[in-house]
């Protein structure tokens, strides 16, 4: 039996054209920049609304920095711990308050570098449970933070 070189990478080629034009109708969930400016929006109009000096940081899937601010009067701290909310969030894929009560059962799991396990994180999930950011909010009262979190992942569905 000869095998023909030449039909045999023409039939591959069309088999990876036509898995690549499949695959393009399908796209994975994302953050949008339009949806960070609206949760970024909602996040300052609640801080100045409160008086709260606040850091906001939003970062999508793949841990970059889609959007970020440190409001005027906000200390210069609140902005790493603002960037270390969201990365503990988007990490464990649950709110930053979730992951406190999962380290108070296992404390092993402090060792983890890069964990602030305190409330003002939380995972930007859309549709049927797609994690595709997250945000941390630090400056104010862990209430206060977590609030400020909260309207802005529900100004971004």
């Amino acid at each position: 039996m000869k095998i023909n070189v030449k039909s045999l990478l023409l039939r591959a080629s069309l088999a990876l054209v036509a898995s690549a034009a499949t695959a393009q109708g399908k796209t994975r969930p994302y953050l949008s920049l339009d949806a960070t400016g609206k949760g970024m929006s909602a996040c300052v109009a609640l801080a100045k609304e409160n008086g709260w000096n606040m850091s906001i940081v939003i970062l999508d899937r793949g841990e970059d920095v889609v959007a970020s601010a440190r409001m005027d009067d906000a200390l210069p701290a609140s902005y790493k711990g603002a960037t270390l909310k969201a990365s503990t969030s988007l990490s464990w894929g649950m709110s930053t308050e979730q992951v406190n009560e999962i380290l108070e059962k296992a404390p092993v799991f402090k060792q983890l570098p890069g964990t602030l396990a305190i409330a003002g994180g939380l995972p930007i999930i859309v549709g049927e449970n797609a994690l595709v950011g997250a945000i941390g909010v630090a400056g104010s009262s862990m209430e206060n933070d977590a609030a400020c979190a909260k309207a802005a992942v529900e100004a971004m569905r």
